[in-house]
């Protein structure tokens, strides 16, 4: 369940982040707000309690969430510009 919302939250900063104009800035927000999102995520299911590696697991879902949002926007912003 809270893997849900580990990935709907990587969507939704992906979307966000897609409006920031230069790469460096957009991959920072990228960084930050995965790690940020996946520290939450670990500590409201309770896996954090368990173990910190859960920790890498958690981030790194919102973070390849995150990221294949911003991919599949760009090229369908391009796409569409056709």
């Amino acid at each position: 369940m809270y893997e849900i919302l580990a990935i709907a939250t990587g969507v939704f900063i992906g979307l966000l982040v897609q409006s920031i104009a230069t790469t460096w800035v957009k991959v920072a927000a990228l960084a930050l707000g995965s790690a940020i999102v996946g520290v939450a995520v670990s500590f409201i299911s309770g896996e954090l309690r368990e173990s910190w590696a859960y920790l890498i697991f958690d981030v790194s879902q919102v973070l390849i969430a995150a990221v294949l949002t911003v991919v599949c926007a760009s090229v369908w912003r391009q796409r569409s510009a056709r």
